[in-house]
């Protein structure tokens, strides 16, 4: 366990990452314009990362480790418990919009969308044995992603828990339609 100032150290860089972020992309932002912005010497950050994609790299890592997910499995889109998990996803990405408005929808690279996938994929998997299961699923996960990255731009303009019933109610409804059954309206 880290100690007080170890952890301080490491959140003033974080932030300062995210504030370049904010302006530049990763490949323009030295480890001076880190600790500068900072205000922690080289020789602090070389204390406790390589480089600055490091530095993301553990950023990124610990979004994915405290994204709330479903604790039981098989996932079952009907079941309440599904989307109080949904709804606790969405908290948590309003709760931490900049990071991701910086990390999924601004930066250029998709490695944070592919391990978002990824995460999600592994943490709500519905039951299903097919290919075509798990492609429909990865379409449904990838267009959520996508809605995800729209309510951010347009700044929220659905609660958490409006965005979990509509991002549910159209999943559930693409699901139906690429196994040929009926869709309801909104």
């Amino acid at each position: 366990m880290e100690n007080r100032r170890v952890q301080m150290t490491k959140r003033l860089l974080k932030e300062a990452l995210l504030e370049l972020l904010d302006e530049k992309p990763l490949e323009k932002i030295s480890v001076t314009d880190v600790c500068r912005r900072a205000d922690v010497n080289r020789s602090t950050f070389y204390a406790h990362y390589m480089d600055t994609t490091a530095l993301l790299h553990e950023m990124e890592q610990e979004v994915f480790s405290e994204l709330p997910g479903a604790d039981f499995l098989p996932v079952d889109v009907h079941d309440q418990r599904f989307f109080d998990a949904l709804e606790s996803f969405f908290t948590y990405v309003r709760k931490n919009e900049r990071l991701f408005r910086i990390l999924l929808v601004r930066r250029e690279s998709g490695t944070f969308h592919r391990t978002l996938l990824h995460t999600v994929m592994e943490r709500f998997q519905p039951a299903g044995t097919t290919i075509q299961d798990r492609y429909r699923y990865i379409y449904c996960v990838d267009g959520a992603i996508g809605l995800i990255k729209a309510w951010i731009i347009d700044g929220f303009p659905l609660t958490t828990h409006e965005f979990a019933a509509f991002t549910l109610h159209t999943v559930t409804d693409g699901m139906k339609q690429a196994e040929g059954g009926p869709v309801h309206p909104l």
